[in-house]
C-alpha cells in the first residue's frame, strides 16, 4: 500500500511546487528555499542529536519550551517546518541555536538524503503529522520516533478510521505516541497504536512561556490611539471571521465607548485583504506595519506583521481566539490566559477540545455560539468589571494546576538519549 501512496506522490509532486508559486504570489516566502522542500541543502553532514517537526506556526509556538529544555541540556537540535510563518517562527525565536529547514517532501529519496545529513539520534513529531514515508524511514534507519503532544479532533479521527488498516503499520513504527489527553489517547489505540506505545502525558500548550521581554514598540502603539481606550483583540482570525467581527464594531462602540478592535489575521497572505474590507466598510483603518497611521480616531488595526501576537494580547483587555466562529477547529486560548486576558472562543473548538472543556467546566473561558453572543458577553464583562476578575483568576489556576508537562516529556526522550 504505502509502494501506491508513494507513487501517487511523485505523480503530485509537480502540482505541489505549482502550489507553491500561486500561493507565493500572496507571500513571497511560498518561493523561497524550495530546495530544501527536495533535500537539495549543503550535502556537509550535520550531526544533530534531536530532530523536531512542528507544521505550522501553532506547533511550533507549543514545541518552543520544549526545544528550550532540550538547548539547556546542550543538546543539538534539528527543527523542520512547513510553512513559512513556521519557519520565520524558528528563526526569530531561535536563531542560531538551532538548525532550521522545510521538511522535505514524503518521499523515500529526499528522506534518505534528510537522514543521511542530519543523523539525528532521535525523532519527534508534534501533534498529529503521520508522513508514512517519513516515518518509515527513521525505522529503517534505527532512529526512535516519538509523536508529542498527539492529538486527534474529532474530524481526524473519522476520516483516519476509515483508513485505520493503513495507519496501523505506521503508529507502530513509533517508539511511543504520547497523547494530550485521555480520550486522544484511546483514538490513537483504535487505530491500532498498540496499547504499549500510547500515554497520556497531557498538552504541552500549558507550559506556554511569557516573553521575559516584550516589544516596547506595541506599548508605544497604545499611546498613539490612546492610553485608556478599551482593546479587543480578534487573534489568529480567518476568512469571513473578520467580517463577522467589522459587521458588529458599530455595535460594540455602542456598548463600549472607543473601543478599539485589533485584527490578526491568521495568515501573511490576507493582510491586505482584511485591510480593503475593513477601509470598504467606512472604518478608520491602520496597519501595524504602518504605525505613523495610527491615532487617537483610528478605529481597526490590522496587525499584519509576524512574532508579535503575545505583545498584542499584552496590551489587549479582551481576546477572542479565531478559527472558531468558522469551522477551523479554533487555536491556541493559553497565551492571552498567560497574560491574564479574558478568553472568548465561538463554537467551533474541536482542535482543543478537552483542554476549552477543562476552561469552560471551570468558569475560565467563555465559549459563544455565534458572534452576536461573543459581542453580547464582552459588552457584559466590561460593564461588570468583577466578572472579568473572576475569570481570569480561574483560569490562571487551570493553568498553574496544568503545568510540568514538558519536564515529562524531556524526561521520557532523555530516557532515549542518555
Amino acid at each position: 500500500m504505502r509502494r501506491l501512496y508513494t507513487a501517487l506522490f511523485y505523480l503530485i509532486t509537480p502540482f505541489l511546487v505549482v502550489r507553491l508559486l500561486i500561493k507565493s504570489r500572496r507571500l513571497n516566502a511560498y518561493r523561497q528555499r524550495v530546495s530544501e522542500r527536495f533535500s537539495f541543502v549543503n550535502s556537509a553532514p550535520t550531526p544533530v542529536d534531536v530532530w523536531v517537526h512542528a507544521t505550522s506556526l501553532g506547533e511550533v509556538v507549543t514545541a518552543s519550551p520544549l526545544i528550550e529544555a532540550m538547548l539547556a541540556l546542550q543538546w543539538r537540535v534539528l527543527v523542520t517546518t512547513m510553512t513559512p510563518t513556521g519557519s520565520q517562527h524558528v528563526t526569530k525565536r531561535f536563531g542560531a541555536q538551532v538548525v532550521h529547514q522545510y521538511i522535505p517532501y514524503d518521499l523515500p529519496m529526499l528522506f534518505r538524503r534528510f537522514f543521511k545529513k542530519y543523523t539525528p539520534r532521535l525523532g519527534i513529531i508534534m501533534e498529529t503529522e503521520l508522513w508514512p514515508n517519513a516515518i518509515y524511514q527513521a525505522k529503517r534507519e534505527n532512529i526512535p520516533l516519538f509523536l508529542l503532544n498527539a492529538r486527534l479532533s474529532d474530524k481526524a479521527f473519522k476520516q483516519y478510521k476509515k483508513v485505520a488498516w493503513m495507519f496501523k503499520p505506521v503508529l507502530n513504527c513509533f517508539e511511543a505516541v504520547f497523547a494530550q489527553s485521555e480520550e486522544d489517547a484511546r483514538r490513537f489505540m483504535a487505530l491500532g497504536a498498540s496499547t504499549d506505545k500510547v500515554d497520556m502525558l497531557g498538552n504541552m500548550k500549558f507550559d506556554v512561556e511569557c516573553p521575559i521581554a516584550f516589544n516596547d514598540e506595541c506599548a508605544q502603539l497604545k499611546e498613539k490611539w490612546g492610553q485608556k481606550r478599551p482593546v479587543i483583540i480578534a487573534a489568529s482570525t480567518h476568512d469571513n471571521e473578520e467580517q463577522q467581527w467589522l459587521s458588529h464594531l458599530r455595535q460594540l462602540q455602542t456598548s463600549i465607548a472607543k473601543v478599539m478592535l485589533l485584527l490578526v489575521p491568521r495568515h501573511p497572505e490576507r493582510f491586505n485583504a482584511v485591510y480593503e474590507l475593513s477601509v470598504g466598510q467606512g472604518f478608520n483603518t491602520a496597519r501595524r506595519s504602518q504605525p505613523l497611521s495610527i491615532h487617537e480616531n483610528t478605529e481597526v488595526v490590522i496587525v499584519d506583521s509576524l512574532g508579535e501576537l503575545m505583545d498584542f494580547y499584552r496590551v489587549s483587555d479582551y481576546a477572542f481566539v479565531g478559527g472558531s466562529l468558522v469551522p477551523v477547529g479554533g487555536h491556541n486560548v493559553l497565551e492571552p490566559i498567560a497574560l491574564d486576558v479574558p478568553v472568548f472562543c465561538g463554537p467551533y473548538i474541536h482542535n482543543a477540545k478537552a483542554l476549552c472543556k477543562a476552561l469552560k467546566d471551570a468558569d475560565a473561558i467563555v465559549i459563544a455560539n455565534d458572534i452576536d453572543e461573543v459581542v453580547t458577553a464582552i459588552s457584559t464583562m466590561h460593564e461588570h468589571t468583577e466578572q472579568k476578575s473572576q475569570q481570569v483568576t480561574s483560569a490562571s489556576l487551570v493553568l498553574a494546576v496544568n503545568r510540568g508537562t514538558v519536564k515529562r516529556y524531556v524526561e521520557k526522550i532523555e530516557a532515549i538519549l542518555v
